[in-house]
Order: structure tokens, then C-alpha cells, then sequence
């Protein structure tokens, strides 16, 4: 990691934010600085944060993971007017139902295991992939991408961006686990976010576990069903230059 960079970027509101670049790949290129970041909902950005974001990130877009009743309840807070290039891209669909606003996880162990269910869906893959165009377009950086807790659907596409620039897999555990720290505030605060509140106390404790555990199982049960992350953007319909413009992008 770069000496005069911060993986962890602190805001007064935001919660979950950070850069994730500096992972080394396989082959000695480095994942660049201050270009792509993951997060937790940025709905609650204060005046300051959202300065931040346009002075010391510089940010250009915004890609938001979250469903339709997510975006419609919870809103976009300053970022609706903010003039960043928003996209919206839902990794799990609520097909415009509230009572499937918070999917289930009856019959699951782990997150891990929630995980290998999800990508065996073949339209959250599809969503995945078109995820990925917004990423791999030059114009769009610095790029943030969330969801509302910034581990599970932003832990997945981080995972797969960096597998597909051949970070290794310690790397992206690691980076996954960095989400553990912040679930207490992003538990109490989803408790407390209106038409979400009766939901979220009967997710099972593990739904706010990020270990190394969960994302070592999802990157494995990839590895067995695919073989190389560009075999599974492949098999779900990703062009043949994708995986050539992501690094292009994101990779010194």
C-alpha cells in the first residue's frame, strides 16, 4: 500500500467508505489510487462530506446497487441534486413488491452461503455484468459504488472487479472483512430508516458478519463452477473487450 494514500477515507455522515486501490495483481501491476471506491448508502451525506466528495475524490459517478423500493423510501439525500452521474443498477430485485424489500435468508448459514445462492442466479449475473460496463468506462472515474450497508452486493461486485484484474484472493477476503468494523452503525441505522425499520430486526445475526470465511466460499464456489473470473463474466454474456477495458481503467 502507498505510504501517502488511506484505504479508509472518513466522512461525517457516510459510513463504509474507502478506496480500493493498491492491491497488488498476480503479475505486478497495481490497482490504481483514488480512482474506484466502495461504500455504505450515501443518503445521509452531509454538506461537508458532500465537498469532499467533489474537492479531495473528485468524484465524477455514482453507482447504486440498492432496488427500486430502496431508492424510492430511502432516497438519494444531497446526492439527488448533486449533478454526479448517477446510475442505478439493482444486484437484488424487489420487481417492484415492499414485502420483497429485504430478500430472505431462511435456509442459509452464512453470508458465504447467501452469496454462492446469488450468483447462481442468472439475472443477478446479467446485473453484475452491466455493472461492470459502467465501471470499465474511462469517463465515469472516480467511480463510488454502494448499496446500503456496503458489504453484501457492493462486497460482491468489489470481489469480482478485483478477481477480474487478478488480485489475489487474500487481497479481496481482506478487503470484504474491512466492512466489519462499521456494521454496528449500519445495523442501528437501517433499525431506525422509515418503512425498512420492521424488517431489519429479524435478519439473522450473521447477515451483518463480513468474514473472510464468507468471501474465501463464494470466491472458491466461482473458481469450481467457472475456473478464471473471465470465464464467469464470459458465461454470463460479458463482450469480449470488458475484461481488457476494466484493466485498461483501473490498473497501473
Amino acid at each position: 500500500m502507498a505510504d501517502n494514500y488511506s484505504r479508509q477515507i472518513e466522512f461525517e455522515n457516510v459510513i463504509n467508505f474507502r478506496d480500493i486501490g493498491g492491491y497488488r495483481t498476480r503479475d505486478g501491476r497495481t490497482v490504481a489510487w483514488r480512482r474506484l471506491f466502495r461504500s455504505a448508502e450515501l443518503r445521509h451525506l452531509s454538506g461537508n462530506d458532500l465537498e469532499k466528495l467533489r474537492g479531495e475524490i473528485g468524484l465524477t459517478s455514482v453507482l447504486d446497487l440498492r432496488n427500486t423500493y430502496e431508492v424510492e423510501h430511502q432516497g438519494r439525500g444531497l446526492l439527488g441534486t448533486a449533478g454526479f452521474k448517477y446510475y442505478n443498477v439493482p444486484f437484488i430485485s424487489d420487481d417492484g413488491m415492499p414485502e420483497k424489500k429485504i430478500p430472505s435468508y431462511d435456509g442459509f448459514r452464512s453470508m458465504g452461503e447467501f452469496y454462492v445462492h446469488l450468483v447462481r442466479q442468472n439475472g443477478f449475473n446479467r446485473q453484475v455484468i452491466a455493472a461492470l460496463e459502467i465501471v470499465a468506462e474511462p469517463d465515469n472515474h472516480p467511480l463510488v459504488f454502494h448499496c446500503a450497508a456496503g458489504k453484501d452486493r457492493t462486497g460482491i461486485l468489489a470481489a469480482v472487479i478485483l478477481g477480474a484484474l487478478d488480485v489475489t484472493d487474500d487481497d479481496i477476503q481482506q478487503d470484504y472483512c474491512l466492512s466489519a468494523f462499521h456494521m454496528e452503525v449500519v445495523r442501528n441505522r437501517l433499525k431506525n430508516a422509515p418503512k425498512l425499520s420492521a424488517d431489519v430486526p429479524d435478519l439473522p445475526d450473521f447477515a451483518w458478519e463480513a468474514t473472510a470465511e464468507s468471501m474465501a466460499l463464494l470466491l472458491t464456489a466461482l473458481r469450481r463452477e467457472y475456473g478464471p473470473m473471465k470465464d464467469y463474466l464470459s458465461a454470463h454474456g460479458a463482450a469480449p473487450s470488458l475484461l481488457k477495458r476494466l484493466r485498461t481503467v483501473l490498473l497501473n
